[in-house]
């Protein structure tokens, strides 16, 4: 569904409601924040939940004391959903920095977002979609892009953009494989003996949507050393590049340090 033009405006004036203060009325009574389980029950019931651990909440030393969440419950959220409350993230982040040292000097204890927290959201990949559709959420993807530059510029290379375009939908071309993890780890585990394998195996990868073929980045990114063997053909090497970068478009920082562990 598109995105109502109102919307950005409204989140704007509720972000302000919570950590601006106001010079010429009363300053008794600011807004809560979202906490980050409420946002985390949106997102987990999306295709980016088996991202979150329920078991770790991460929260900061300026949490507000006894603050309580509201039940939630979303069979499916939209993108308008997800892209709000990712742009609400932002922009809280955003207003609460320009406004930390009048925020300190008033006593005030407010809410910060961790940076862990946020990693786990799929910032990049959403803004993505925004770009995609800007008839429907072209009022949201310029400022969205604009926070994203600022706070989170590591996701705004424009190398990584520029490759995310050349990976675009029309450049997929849809190959008949069911992917699993045991046939992917089968096809890695025998690269310099039957490239072949693997290649179609990569090639299957890059005819899926990218939220298709995250369920597997963990296995995919387990066999990078593998792919680095001097018997392991160079077409072999750029089509696991290939996959990688289009990996990279979800969730970035999980798949960097995915990647390190190897």
């Amino acid at each position: 569904a598109p995105l109502h033009p109102v919307m950005p405006a409204l989140v704007e004036v509720y972000v302000n409601s919570i950590l601006v203060v106001n010079s010429k009325g009363s300053n008794e009574y600011f807004n809560q924040p979202i906490t980050e389980e409420e946002i985390k029950r949106v997102f987990r019931n999306s295709i980016f939940g088996v991202n979150f651990d329920t078991q770790n909440k991460s929260f900061t030393a300026m949490d507000i004391d006894g603050e309580t969440s509201v039940e939630i419950n979303i069979e499916k959220p939209t993108l308008a959903s997800q892209l709000l409350l990712i742009y609400y993230l932002l922009l809280y982040e955003d207003v609460r920095l320009t406004n930390a040292a009048m925020l300190i000097a008033n006593g005030r204890k407010i809410k910060s977002y961790s940076t862990a927290f946020l990693s786990e959201l799929p910032i990049k990949y959403l803004l993505h979609q925004a770009q995609k559709d800007q008839l429907s959420y072209g009022g949201l993807f310029s400022p969205l892009l604009r926070l994203l530059a600022t706070h989170f510029p590591q996701l705004s290379l424009v190398d990584d953009w520029m490759d995310d375009q050349v990976f675009g939908d029309s450049c997929r071309h849809q190959i008949d494989i069911n992917l699993s993890e045991a046939f992917i780890s089968e096809a890695f585990e025998s690269i310099e003996i039957n490239p072949y394998k693997t290649g179609k195996i990569l090639k299957a990868m890059l005819s899926n949507n990218p939220t298709e073929i995250w369920p597997y980045a963990e296995i995919f990114v387990r066999h990078v050393k593998s792919v680095l063997g001097e018997g392991v053909p160079r077409h072999i090497q750029e089509l696991y590049r290939e996959v990688w970068l289009r990996l990279n478009t979800v969730l970035p920082r999980c798949l960097w340090i995915m990647t390190i562990n190897a």
